[in-house]
């Protein structure tokens, strides 16, 4: 198909799709000539998902990338990488964690059920057949909770797919780390080194991000001051 066709087929703009193909987002199209280009159905596939994932996650361009690419991406996967890392470091991060009764939970920090659906909807928690939950999401649950009594309540839409972009978010970091890790460390290391390298990581990047992220807000809340005094 034409430029043209493509722009009605996706309801995206000629300008945005030559900007998506110039960052790598989309493919280069088929050229019969240097002026003739032809674009395929996967070029509208692509284009929606990138409309759907702005519209609905409002996830950067950088984000969506990666998350489009991976499927050239998973090398990293293969079990020849270190094959007793994986079981070794879930059972050192607590994978086996004991399991609660999600009514004790409920009991115990006074959650509402209505709330909770939306929080097992969205995958911030999962509960199982059995109605229990890891201690792991417990602690996920309270910490959803003490921001409600905080202040950052349902009424004010901070449930559901408001606070989805928190699991995306992570979905993403946590996939370009495990990728960074095992490209770098997979025939560099043995798997002794790397599984004290991943266990002991984990702690320390949490405090980076930590960290970062206050820096982060520090610095917008500071260009939002010198905005607001340009403007007065």
């Amino acid at each position: 198909m034409r430029m043209r066709e493509l722009e009605k087929a996706s309801g995206v703009g000629r300008e945005t799709i030559r900007y998506y193909i110039r960052e790598g987002l989309l493919p280069e199209p088929a050229r019969a000539s240097r002026n003739s280009a032809f674009y395929s159905d996967d070029h509208v596939s692509r284009l929606r998902a990138i409309k759907r994932l702005q519209e609905e996650r409002f996830l950067p361009l950088a984000v969506i990338r990666s998350l489009l690419e991976a499927e050239d991406g998973e090398r990293w996967l293969a079990p020849a990488a270190f094959p007793m890392l994986d079981s070794m470091l879930a059972a050192r991060l607590g994978a086996g964690q004991e399991r609660v009764a999600i009514s004790e939970v409920i009991e115990q920090l006074g959650i509402d059920a209505k709330v909770l659906a939306e929080h097992t909807a969205t995958g911030m928690i999962t509960v199982d057949a059995a109605g229990t939950v890891s201690t792991r999401d417990v602690a996920i649950l309270r910490s959803l909770k003490e921001l409600s009594d905080i202040g950052f309540t349902e009424d004010l839409g901070f449930v559901g797919d408001q606070v989805r972009f928190y699991i995306d978010f992570i979905e993403w970091v946590t996939n370009q780390e495990m990728r960074l890790f095992f490209e770098r460390t997979a025939g560099h290391v043995g798997e002794a080194r790397a599984l004290d390298m991943a266990e002991r990581g984990v702690s320390a990047v949490n405090d980076l991000l930590s960290q970062l992220r206050t820096r982060a807000l520090l610095r917008k809340l500071g260009e939002r001051r010198r905005v607001a005094n340009d403007n007065s």
